[in-house]
């Protein structure tokens, strides 16, 4: 489209609709990003710094992580709630999606209590009988 043909259709739309055409067009790219970012995602694109939520596989299925984690520059793991870094070998990411997490800053975590920071999503990993 020219730029003249766009000009000259702005002269003809109602006062305000291109305030209105612009919300729109913002809402719809934030809706887009969300439901991008609430897709999973391989763990290679995953950003360094920020809250994410983890998928990893646990005894042959795919487990997903009650706590938002954080991949420091150094490529390490920290648990975001507790500031501590923690030995996890990731399959899949996502943005954080929960304003905070279960387990609270202040609250215990039972390492050896697997529940407390597993949940299963109770799909099977294919195990190759070679």
């Amino acid at each position: 489209m020219s730029k003249d043909w766009l000009e000259n259709l702005e002269k003809h739309l109602p006062p305000g609709i291109d305030h209105v055409i612009k919300d729109t067009d913002h809402a719809i790219r934030d809706l887009a990003l969300h439901i991008h970012l609430s897709h999973w995602h391989p763990i290679s694109t995953v950003p360094c710094n920020r809250d994410v939520e983890l998928r990893l596989v646990d005894e042959g299925q795919i487990v997903t992580l009650q706590f938002p984690c954080r991949q420091l520059n150094a490529g390490e793991w920290m648990n975001a709630d507790l500031g501590t870094r923690i030995q996890i070998e990731p399959v899949e990411w996502r943005i954080w999606q929960h304003s905070k997490s279960p387990q609270a800053h202040h609250s215990p975590v039972q390492i050896n209590d697997r529940s407390a920071v597993l949940h299963t999503d109770h799909r099977r990993i294919e195990q190759d009988s070679d």
